[in-house]
């Protein structure tokens, strides 16, 4: 009688650990098939210079609503006397470290007149949600014009600048 603790408690350990590997694999299948929630929200601010000399900064809101891969965004530049804000589509290699990305917009500036961009960069991720990000983008547009004066040709300029990214 004295033995039946032991042997009970020696039973439930051997029950225990024939049982175990059993319940770790059920538990890491469903946590397997449970989807992980995937960042969509991407911010990225770059200072650079453009062709003529001067500096430049550029700061865009990404949302992604293929992730990794197709990006909207909304973009707020500066480039040489010219305030432009535009919407942007962008197309990104779904690389781990090294993201290459291609991007075009189309918008207007607060001042007046219209802009469009195209261009391209490489991100590197250095964390998680964080890394920096190196991009060239090419500037067409036309400033408004005073009244009463012929309108002015559209200018074009090059921009090149390197920063940092975030996703959240």
């Amino acid at each position: 009688m004295r033995h039946a603790p032991r042997t009970f408690a020696l039973a439930v350990v051997i029950a225990g650990s024939l049982l175990w590997p059993a319940r770790a694999a059920d538990a890491s299948e469903t946590a397997s098939t449970s989807p992980a929630k995937k960042p969509r929200w991407e911010s990225n601010l770059s200072i650079g210079g453009v062709s003529e000399g001067r500096l430049a900064i550029v700061k865009s809101f990404w949302w992604f609503p293929v992730p990794k891969i197709v990006a909207l965004g909304l973009s707020f530049d500066y480039i040489y006397q010219f305030l432009p804000l535009s919407l942007n589509v962008a197309v990104s290699a779904p690389i781990p470290v090294f993201v290459p990305f291609v991007c075009a917009g189309a918008g207007a500036g607060l001042t007046g007149g219209n802009a469009t961009s195209y261009g391209g960069g490489l991100k590197i991720r250095l964390l998680r949600k964080f890394g920096l990000i190196v991009e060239y983008r090419k500037y067409h547009y036309r400033p408004k014009t005073p009244p009463f004066q012929p309108p002015t040709d559209r200018v074009s300029t090059n921009y090149f600048g390197a920063g940092i990214a975030w996703v959240y």
